[in-house]
């Protein structure tokens, strides 16, 4: 089956579904629940790239916020129970890396040039379709006088 043969709207739920998928699959119960959050949200609007990246980048600034709110461990105590211990900070790293990465396919889809028509679809022009006339079509050969340019 080719993506260009599903009607748009088709083609809009297959996306949303894949999305959802992978982000389950990539990041577990929180992937799964905000998969389902972007794609509720946009059946009420259609986010922008530049929402997306915008609240990626919060999340990441809000990293060693959450980090620093918990304390800092005294080098006796560093181990990776500290990483462990809250998973919070993972969560809002991977909610960030996933919402950077959907801002970014969407920004660059964006800004794709159009596709080009099949070719057995009929050809659009702005120009009109009539017959060039007298000055468009120029003397022909029989001006050149037999000269040939040097």
């Amino acid at each position: 089956m080719r993506w260009r043969a599903l009607p748009g709207l088709s083609r809009a739920w297959l996306g949303r579904a894949g999305m959802v998928a992978l982000l389950w699959l990539l990041g577990g119960r929180a992937g799964l629940l905000l998969g389902v959050v972007i794609a509720v949200v946009e059946l009420w609007r259609p986010l922008r790239p530049r929402l997306l990246l915008a609240t990626a980048l919060l999340l990441l600034l809000a990293l060693p916020v959450v980090v620093l709110a918990r304390g800092l461990p005294t080098r006796a105590t560093l181990s990776p129970d500290f990483a462990a211990g809250s998973l919070l900070p993972h969560v809002l790293a991977g909610a960030a890396l996933a919402l950077l990465v959907l801002g970014v396919l969407r920004d660059v889809r964006a800004r794709l040039p159009p596709e080009p028509a099949p070719p057995d679809a009929p050809a659009r022009s702005l120009a009109s379709r009539r017959p060039a006339g007298e000055l468009e079509r120029g003397d022909g050969p029989a001006s050149d006088n037999g000269r040939t340019p040097r």
